[in-house]
């Protein structure tokens, strides 16, 4: 078999959140770095810790979609860096417990999807996956790498993609 489902989504959401993880240990190292998880872009935009927070429970949603299962909704944001890295390693987790054959076999599942408050839509779990929890995954890894940068961080392109590196890349910085 060749690309699947699992490929383009879970697989895609490792990599996200590795990345995920390997900025926050960056700011972790930072003598400011308390003050960090409450760095936003901009005023009227979420913090760094709800970044993290919704980063995962999206993740957290694509798996439970794609494996048939009702998704865990976590409390809160984390407040402290062990806390972030908790819950990233908790999806983490259950990411890589998820069974390739039944994420493939849910793709072509359709399901009602809540879009904001009041409304839902019949869709796929890969249409699911590629519009509505992926575009979102990368999006709040981007806010969260903007947010470091903002603050000083002298992250680089290397530092958003190293989640997606093979193992060997990823090891030899």
């Amino acid at each position: 078999m060749g690309y699947t489902l699992y490929d383009g989504t879970i697989v895609v959401v490792q990599g996200i959140l590795s990345s995920l993880s390997h900025i926050l240990h960056q700011a972790e190292q930072r003598p400011d770095a308390s003050t960090l998880l409450e760095a936003r872009l901009y005023e009227d935009m979420y913090p760094l810790t709800d970044q993290l927070r919704l980063a995962t429970q999206f993740s957290e949603n694509l798996v439970a979609r794609l494996t048939g299962r009702e998704p865990v909704t976590f409390e809160g944001s984390p407040t402290t860096f062990a806390k972030c890295f908790e819950r990233i390693e908790t999806v983490l987790k259950v990411l890589s417990e998820a069974d390739k054959i039944v994420v493939n076999q849910h793709g072509d599942i359709s399901g009602m999807t809540k879009m904001g408050l009041e409304n839902s839509v019949d869709m796929s779990g890969a249409t699911y996956a590629h519009s509505i929890a992926l575009p979102n995954i990368y999006f709040h890894l981007a806010t969260a790498y903007g947010i470091l940068r903002k603050e000083g961080l002298p992250l680089g392109k290397r530092d958003y993609y190293v989640g997606f590196f093979p193992q060997k890349l990823a090891g030899s910085q």
